[in-house]
Order: structure tokens, then sequence, then C-alpha cells
């Protein structure tokens, strides 16, 4: 592997002298075969990704996962993993063999002297497809590897999902896949049959018999493979009727919870009967025009005249491009895009990831469920991105919870309101290591883990971005109907859980400052929160009870926590508290997410000397380098940034693949800290007024476009201390463009 970097890096740097101008520019290029998965390069439709290498022997493998494969345990699993072979053997015998990820249209490419194959996921298609040329006949075998070969329970230290699975009340368990053979294609299919996991994690939930649909049972994870002039061989190999120098083939992918396994299986020959009408070059010029028009919503692009500066800087540049690209790839599907690994997590075989080794590709740390504080750190570059459509499963996840948060809010504390929990799994029950698996002489709906216990930041912040969605896409309806009472259920959770002090201020106690900070009282991110977002509504809304409520709980709310050292006025992260347990600084949040200081702000006096008073880490879901940048520290969100933009794993192929830091590879939190420090270095808005290059480095250039509130875009370049080029469209009726941080 180390061989294989340094081939790729050698290449990259001689290309890449100059600054690249174009996605294209930043194709991924490689001129050996892989050795084994994590050789792998990504391919996407949003929901289905692939991951696609080539093997010394000459085969080309694929995982295949969606965002919703689960199994009974809700752990997140790939769809499968197939093997395409051909005799003779045309990936290593043919001369000048390249490989190469065309990222500006999302197609995997294998060139040789003898073969020309490439592979996709259909942009607006369920299906895969493997389809190339060869200068000799060949027979094609596809095969199914089947590794879910039985069912039986894990022993408990083959288990490494999830916190507190010792105290489990049954064993782990995984059950097997289906495979069957038809007239024309294979199939294969892994169907979740025990209830188990979810009858006893309900029970500990209190929530057993609360008419919350069980969306696990039956749930099916499958595929369909077929190909022209292939035709079964057995259950799981598909092999060419006669040699043939044209090929194709074609995987329908498709997750569904049915009442049958016969209604699955004609949802996914439908399905892939639906595909099949659509001509190929029809498929083929569709899915390209999606590319296209997804790296036309925004760019940056940036470089420096000094060779050794420049070649550092497109190595970061690129960076910026992978992600964006893992985030088109995987993040159109019905659920939100996982922080451990999204759907591209690999199998261990032959190397670790953290304390995990040997596993297969469903394996990771954390399991499936998903933390607040993790999800929402891939979501907010998007919108500077302009790609809203990315943001739909994330917004509709947390609204579609929001009937559960009242009922288990009204059924545990007897209040109206909403209560949003830090962990959760996909339809709002706490992880069982989190609620605890046995709950015997306990308070129904009390956590016992202490690093989330009292955590209900959640919901504020959702709230704010929520109100930060309605700024850049002026969406009235979603505002009035969707985000106005959501916000209405989170304020009224806090207005009525916690009691007033003698002088009327809210005293927001059990509490705790993110996981850090514990049994405590006033967090500073929740009086940031509830300040930011009730100003925020009242600006917003007409609807009379929730500006009463607003207009009641705003003279309430208690001041930040300050204190002084040495002269200098600095934020606490919380007010009181008795235990520290964790490394992040609840003293930022006034920051970010809140952006209570930053450009055009008043007092930014007391949050640059907060940020200043002490050394802290930047890598994994540390929001440092965001942090600096807002505040237009230049140097540290600089320093910050080169050092998160050069931490990626350099044992895979993709050099897009940061991690494991707190969590798993590839760490999508990392990654969204990363592009979302490079948008606010570039760019930061304040009312109508706009700040071009508040905390970049005068001696980069950059040339970029980027989303702004109001449904606007702005696009500018930078080029040797100047500003060449601004413009903004549609063309405002107010505010100024203000160069650097004022």
């Amino acid at each position: 592997m180390k061989k294989l970097f340094s081939l790729f890096l050698g290449y990259f740097l001689s290309v890449f002298h100059s600054t690249g101008q174009s996605v294209e520019d930043f194709n991924l290029k490689f001129n050996e075969p892989g050795s084994d998965s994590w050789s792998s390069l990504p391919l996407g439709n949003g929901d289905i990704t692939a991951q696609v290498w080539t093997n010394k022997d000459g085969t080309i493998q694929c995982y295949l996962a969606t965002s919703d494969s689960r199994d009974g345990m809700d752990n997140p699993i790939k769809v499968g993993k197939l093997t395409i072979r051909f005799e003779p053997d045309i990936i290593t015998m043919g001369k000048g063999y390249k490989e190469e990820l065309l990222l500006d249209e999302g197609i995997f490419r294998i060139k040789n002297s003898i073969a020309d194959i490439r592979c996709r996921v259909d942009a607006n298609h369920p299906v895969m497809l493997i389809s190339g040329t060869s200068a000799v006949p060949v027979k094609i075998y596809v095969t199914n590897n089947i590794w879910r070969k039985e069912t039986r329970n894990w022993n408990k230290d083959e288990y490494l999902a999830e916190y507190g699975d010792n105290e489990m009340p049954f064993k782990p368990f995984m059950e097997a896949d289906q495979t069957m053979r038809m007239e024309d294609c294979i199939v294969w299919y892994h169907r979740n049959r025990n209830n188990v996991f979810w009858n006893e994690l309900m029970k500990a939930n209190d929530l057993l018999n609360d008419g919350i649909t069980n969306p696990l049972i039956n749930r099916t994870t499958g595929a369909m493979v077929a190909g022209v002039g292939l035709r079964p061989l057995n259950d799981t190999v598909l092999v060419s009727a006669k040699v043939q120098k044209h090929f194709e083939i074609k995987t329908t992918v498709l997750v569904r919870q049915t009442a049958t396994e016969v209604a699955y299986m004609n949802q996914l020959r439908q399905l892939a009967d639906k595909t099949n009408k659509v001509k190929e070059n029809i498929l083929l010029n569709n899915h390209r025009k999606w590319w296209s028009d997804f790296w036309n919503r925004s760019y940056v692009f940036f470089g420096a005249g000094d060779s050794k500066l420049n070649d550092t800087l497109q190595i970061l540049n690129r960076g910026y491009i992978l992600q964006r690209y893992v985030n088109a790839i995987g993040g159109r599907g019905q659920l939100p895009v996982k922080f451990n690994g999204a759907s591209l997590v690999l199998d261990t075989y032959n190397q670790s990831i953290g304390r995990v080794s040997g596993k297969s590709a469903d394996v990771r740390l954390w399991g499936g469920a998903y933390w607040w504080q993790n999800t929402r750190l891939i979501y907010y570059p998007m919108l500077a991105s302009g790609d809203f459509d990315l943001i739909q499963p994330f917004i509709k996840f947390y609204l579609d919870l929001l009937p559960v948060m009242r009922k288990m809010t009204w059924k545990f504390y007897k209040q109206e309101g909403a209560r949003f929990n830090e962990t959760m799994h996909f339809w709002g029950a706490w992880r069982g290591g989190d609620i605890g698996w046995n709950r015997t002489n306990l308070q129904p709906g009390i956590s016992t883990n202490p690093y989330i216990k009292d955590l209900i930041i959640t919901g504020l912040e959702m709230g704010n971005y929520l109100l930060d969605f309605y700024a850049y896409t002026g969406d009235k309806m979603m505002l009035y109907e969707k985000t106005i009472p959501f916000i209405k259920e989170v304020l009224l959770y806090y207005q009525n859980h916690y009691y007033h002090d003698a002088s009327g201020k809210l005293l927001i106690t059990p509490a705790q400052a993110c996981e850090t900070y514990i049994n405590g009282v006033n967090p500073a991110p929740d009086i940031a929160g509830l300040s930011v977002v009730i100003k925020r509504t009242l600006e917003l809304t007409k609807d009379t009870a929730v500006l009463n409520l607003c207009n009641k709980m705003l003279p309430a709310l208690p001041a930040l926590p300050q204190t002084t050292k040495n002269e200098k006025r600095l934020l606490l992260p919380i007010q009181d508290y008795k235990s520290i347990i964790n490394v992040e600084y609840p003293e930022l949040y006034p920051i970010f997410p809140f952006r209570m200081y930053g450009v055009g702000k008043e007092d930014n006096e007391i949050a640059i000397n907060t940020f200043k008073d002490k050394s802290r880490p930047y890598a994994g879901w540390q929001q440092t380098g965001i942090q600096a940048a807002l505040l237009g520290l230049t140097d540290s969100a600089s320093k910050i940034m080169k050092s998160n933009g050069l931490a990626y794993d350099k044992r895979f192929r993709f050099p897009g693949f940061w991690g494991p830091n707190y969590d798993y590879t590839p760490d999508q939190c990392h990654a969204g800290n990363y592009i979302n420090t490079i948008q606010a270095m570039l760019l930061q808005t304040n009312a109508d007024d706009v700040y071009l290059l508040p905390a970049w480095p005068k001696e980069w250039n950059v040339k970029f476009k980027l989303h702004i509130p109001g449904s606007k875009q702005i696009e500018a370049e930078w080029k040797n201390g100047e500003m060449v080029m601004v413009k903004r469209y549609p063309e405002p009726k107010s505010g100024e463009v203000i160069i650097g941080f004022k």
C-alpha cells in the first residue's frame, strides 16, 4: 500500500504544480491494480454506494451498501459483495494499465490495451452498471460473495458496536442471507426475522407498548444481478453463455420492509424492469447531467505562487473536493449520513481500524444509532455548498421524530414540549447502553450513561439549523408549517421542565455542557441556543402562541457564564458543575454553532480571549477550526485547516477517508469540520453584508463560488494579494461586500 500511495502522490504533485481550476483536474489515477478492499474507490448515487477495486488476480471486486440497509439489531450492513472475472484475464494481460475515478462524472474507469471498462452507480436509478469492451472475446463470471452464511448468535467479544454491550440481556446475533437463481439473474437478500433486539430495547425504553412501529422486522436488503448474455450457473454465479467483446452487468438494489418475501421479490423485479426500459445512452446522459449540475452549484479552488506551498494546498484542495464527492454519493438516502463511516465502511481482514480487526465490512464502532453532536457536523457546510437536496434526509429525520419526542416527553415528564436526546435509533428510542439495559429500580426515561444523560442541546441546535435553512432557501411553507412548530415544542420543554430562581431567571439543572461538564447548572450551549433561537424566531413568526412564549422566555434567560482571568473576560462552559469527563469546549458554542460572535458582531474580544486562553485539540468532532475562522484568527484557522486536511488515512487508496480519530473511518465529523473551516475562512455574512476572506492567508490564491443567505450566490477570485473578481447573483438591493474581518 505504501508503494501505491507513493505512485499516486508523485503523479498528483507533478500534475498539480499549478492551481487546479476544475473538478476534473482532481480525478484520481493509478497505474496498477489494487490488492484488497482498502484499494477501493467509491461510487454512488446518493443512496446506493459501491466501493470498487481491481485485484492483481485480474478480478473486479465491489462492495454495495445503502444508507438504510440495517439488520435486526439496527446495525448498518452491506448489501453484499460481487466479483467479476474474465477468461482470458483482460485486466492484467493488457499493457498500459490505468484506472481512474472520474469525480466529475461519478464513474470508475479501467483501461489497458485490451479492455475498457466503466463502473457507475446511476445517479437517477437504483442500479450499479459495469459495462465495457474487450479487444478479444471473453467469458464473464459474476459471483455473489456471501459471508452471512448462517444465522447464529455472536459471542460478546465479537460484537463491538455499542456502549454498554456487556449488559445486554440477550446475545447479539446475525441472520443469514438468502440466495436464489431465476431464469436470467441471481438474487440475494437479507431479511430481519428476529424481534429480540427490538423487544428488549423498547422494554428498556419503556416504549414497548406505546404504538411505535417496528421499522426493523421484515426489513429486507438485497439485490438482483443480470447482464446481456449472462445466465445463472447456480444461486450465486452468473456466466456468459458464449464469449463476447461487449458486456453489460446491471445490479439493482432495494431495501424495503414488506409483509412477505414474495412481495419483496416482486418489487425488486419491478424496479429492475423499470430501469431496463430506459436506453443506456439516455441513462448515461442523465447521469452525467446530474453530476455536472452538482459540481456547478459551488466550487472552491486554491493554490499559491510558491511551488512548495502550492503542492500542499493542492492536496488540501483535493480533500475539500473529495469530501463533497463523498457527501454526494451517500447523501440522498432514506436516512442521514452515518458519522462513523457513512455507508463506506470496509472489512478489516488485513488491517485494523482502532480496536476493530479481522471483521467483515458489516462491523464498525458505535453501531447504527445517531449522535446529534456528530451527525450535524456533516450538514453545516452543505448550506454554503448549495447542496440542499443532500440536506433533506437530515432535516426529515428530526422533523419526523417530533411526534415521538412529544410522546416520550409527556410519558416520562408529564409535560408538554419535546425533549430530543443526544443519541437515538432512527425511530427515536435511546440506545440500549445509554438508557441502561437493566432498569430495575430506575425511573423510566432517565439515562444511565453519564456522558449524555442530561445532554439536550439537540432540539435547540436543530431549530437554529432549520432557521439557517430558511435563510438560505427562503422556503416559507417549511418555515411556517415545520420549523416554527418544531421550535415551539423545543422551547416548551425548557419552559416547562426547569424552575426559575428567586430573581425569575431560568435555572437549567440538572444539566450538562456537551459530554464534558456534568451534574451542572446553566450550560453555555443551552443559554446561547435559547437566546439565538428565541430572537430569530421573534423576527419570523406570526403565530401568537409562539410570540407569547418567546416574549415570556427571553427576559428570563440567564446570562452566559463568564469569568475574569489575568484581567481578561472569558466565557465559561457552564455556571457550575461537579465533574469533567470528556474533552469538549462548550464555552466556544456561542461562537459556533450559535454565531453570537463573529464578523460585524459586538464584543468579539471576550470570544477571542476565550479561544486563546488554552491550547485545544482540533481533529475529529472538535470544531476548533471553524471557531477560529469565525473570529478572524487567520493563523489559527489556517494551521488547523492544514493539519486536518493532511490527516487522511494513508493506508487507503482513496485519499478522502479521514480517521479514525474519536470514532471510525471514514470519519465524517472530521471531514465536515474540515470543509466547513475552509468555507468560514473564505466567506461569512452578517445581515445583508458579505465578508470575503475573513480568515484567509493573503498569500493563498483562491477562486470560489458559494451560497449565502437570501437565496443568493457569490463568486470571487483572490490572486497575488488582490481581489480580481467579485460577482453576486442575483444582484442584491442592499448590503456591502467587505474584504477581511471587521
